[in-house]
C-alpha cells in the first residue's frame, strides 16, 4: 500500500485546507439554523419502529483509493454482522468537503455520519446539528479514548471523537548524524533534548558551500548547503507546539484562559523564529502549507538533518533505514501537539440509536488495523498504548525508534497539547487573524511581541465571544 504526502487523509494539511474554507458565507449558510431546525423535528418524528434489515445509514467521508476501500470493506462487514445497510459516500480529498456539506444541510439531505475537519466541529455544534455521543463513552459502547482526541462542546458534551491521533514527530538522517558525530535525538519524553542542545546541535548540522558549520567561525548564512532543522510547513501547527513547549500555550484545555499573548508564549515563538533569523540553522519559510521543507522523505534526502511533521509521514518512511524518529526538543517541557480528524453523528439522523452504534463500530481502531500498521493513522483509544498484545498489533512494522516516541507521547502525562481547533469556538477567526501578520517575525522583519501587541487585542476579543459565528 503507498501513501503519498498529500493523499494520506486525516493528515493535517488537509484538514487545515477544510479549515480555511469554513469562513464562506451565501445562502446556504444564513438558512442553517431554520434547516436544522426542520431536519431535527423530521427525525423526531420518522425515528422507531424499524427492524435493522429495512434501515440505510449513509456515512460521508474523504480519501483515497486505499481509504475508499478500506471504508468500503469496513461498511460491508458491518453489514454482514448486523443487517444495517452502509451507503458510504466517498468524497476527494481536496477541500471541498466542507462546501458540500453546507449543501447539504441547505437541503435538509445530511448524512447520519460524517468525517470532519477539526477546525469545523464547533461551527457545526454551534448550529444544533451535532449528536451528543457522551453516553457511549458512558455505557462502555466506546472505550476509553486517548483524551487528546475526544472533543467537548463548551457544554462539555462530547461531540466527537479522532479517528487517528496524529502527533507532530522529529524526524532525522541517521546518516548525516553519524557524520557530524553526534548521537542521535532522544525517543522518550523525559530525555528531550533541551532548548540549547537542540540548537547547538542544529548549527554542527547546517554547513555552507564550504564545508564549514553554524557553529564555525567563518560560517556564511547565505551559502547554507544543508539545514540542522526543516519544517514540512509553515503552518500554525508549528507555531502553538513552541508556545506550548516553552510553558504558554494558545486557551487553556478547559477554554477557561487566554493564553495565546503571555510572555512564555511570545517567547517561545520567538525562540522558533530565532532557528531562521538568529541561529541560521532553519530555511526561511512563511505561513503557508507550501513553503516547508517538503515531504520528510524530501528534507531527510536533500538539505536538512532535521525535519518536523506529523505521524502520517511514517507511512511514507517504511523501508528507509536511514530515517530515524525522536521527541521534539524541550523548552520549559517535553510536549507534542496532535491532529486528528473527528467522526460525527448528525442529530437530524432518521436513525439516531443506529447510527451511534455505527459510529461506535467505525472509531473502533480494530476495524483500521490496515491504515494503523501503515503509520498513516496511530491507535484513537488509550489501551492500544499500553496493553502489550494491542501494541503489537500496530506497532511491528514501524521503526523501533518511532514505535518508542509515540508510546513514550502517549503515555506520558500532559506530553500532547489538544490543538485548540477542535474545542476552541472561534478559533477559525482567531487563526485568521493571526496569519495575516505572522509571516513579519518568521521573516525577521518585526519581534513575535511586536505582532502580539497589533493582533492579540482583537484575537482575544474573538475568542471571548465564545462564538464560532
Amino acid at each position: 500500500m503507498k501513501f503519498g504526502k498529500r493523499t494520506l487523509v486525516l493528515s493535517l494539511a488537509l484538514t487545515m485546507v477544510f479549515a480555511s474554507l469554513a469562513g464562506c458565507s451565501g445562502k446556504g449558510e444564513k438558512n442553517t439554523g431554520n434547516n436544522a431546525a426542520k431536519a431535527t423535528e423530521k427525525a423526531a418524528n420518522d425515528k422507531g419502529g424499524t427492524s435493522g434489515k429495512d434501515i440505510t445509514l449513509e456515512l460521508l467521508y474523504w480519501g483515497d483509493d486505499a481509504q475508499k476501500k478500506l471504508v468500503e470493506e469496513a461498511a460491508e462487514k458491518y453489514t454482514a454482522d448486523t443487517g444495517v445497510k452502509i451507503n458510504a459516500q466517498v468524497l476527494p480529498a481536496d477541500g471541498t468537503f466542507d462546501t458540500f456539506i453546507q449543501t447539504r444541510l441547505a437541503s435538509d439531505q445530511l448524512p447520519d455520519i460524517s468525517y470532519m475537519g477539526e477546525g469545523d466541529i464547533q461551527k457545526y455544534n454551534e448550529m444544533g446539528i451535532l449528536e451528543d455521543i457522551s453516553d457511549l463513552l458512558a455505557d462502555g459502547s466506546i472505550p476509553e479514548k486517548l483524551a487528546a482526541i475526544t472533543i467537548h462542546s463548551p457544554q462539555q458534551k462530547v461531540i466527537g471523537v479522532g479517528l487517528s491521533n496524529q502527533l507532530e514527530l522529529l524526524y532525522y538522517s541517521k546518516a548525516k548524524f553519524d557524520a557530524a558525530g553526534i548521537a542521535y535525538p532522544p525517543s522518550k519524553v523525559e530525555d528531550a533534548w533541551d532548548w540549547d542542545t537542540f540548537v547547538s546541535n542544529a548549527k554542527k548540522l547546517t554547513t555552507d558551500t564550504k564545508g564549514k558549520t553554524a557553529a564555525d567561525e567563518g560560517f556564511n548564512a547565505s551559502l547554507t548547503e544543508n539545514y540542522g532543522i526543516g519544517f514540512t510547513a509553515g503552518r500554525e501547527f508549528h507555531h502553538f507546539w513552541a508556545a506550548n513547549a516553552n510553558g504558554g500555550g494558545i486557551v487553556s484545555p478547559d477554554g477557561k484562559e487566554f493564553l495565546w499573548d503571555s510572555p512564555k508564549s511570545v517567547e517561545g515563538i520567538q525562540k522558533l523564529a530565532d532557528l531562521i533569523n538568529k541561529d541560521k540553522v532553519a530555511s526561511p519559510f512563511n505561513y503557508s502549507w507550501t513553503t516547508g521543507a517538503g515531504s520528510v522523505i524530501d528534507a531527510l534526502s536533500g538539505g536538512y538533518a532535521m525535519a518536523v511533521s506529523g505521524s502520517w509521514d511514517l507511512a511514507n518512511i517504511k523501508g528507509n533505514d536511514d530515517i530515524g524518529v525522536g521527541v521534539l526538543p524541550k523548552m520549559e517541557q517535553a510536549v507534542t501537539m496532535n491532529a486528528g480528524a473527528p467522526l460525527v453523528v448528525y442529530n437530524t439522523s432518521k436513525h439516531i440509536e443506529e447510527a451511534k452504534k455505527f459510529y461506535a463500530y467505525m472509531v473502533n481502531p480494530e476495524n483500521a488495523l490496515d491504515l494503523l500498521k501503515s503509520g498513516a493513522w496511530l491507535p484513537n483509544q488509550a489501551d492500544w498504548y499500553t496493553d502489550p498484545a494491542l501494541i503489537e498489533k500496530w506497532t511491528a512494522d514501524l521503526p523501533a525508534s518511532a514505535k518508542e516516541t509515540i508510546l513514550s507521547y502517549s503515555t506520558t502525562k500532559d506530553s500532547i497539547a489538544q490543538w485548540p481547533a477542535y474545542y476552541v469556538p472561534a478559533y477559525l477567526k482567531m487563526n485568521t487573524e493571526y496569519e495575516k501578520s505572522i509571516d513579519k517575525a518568521l521573516t525577521g522583519q518585526k519581534s513575535v511581541k511586536d505582532i502580539y501587541d497589533e493582533i492579540m487585542p482583537t484575537i482575544k476579543k474573538l475568542w471571548e465571544s465564545g462564538k464560532v459565528s
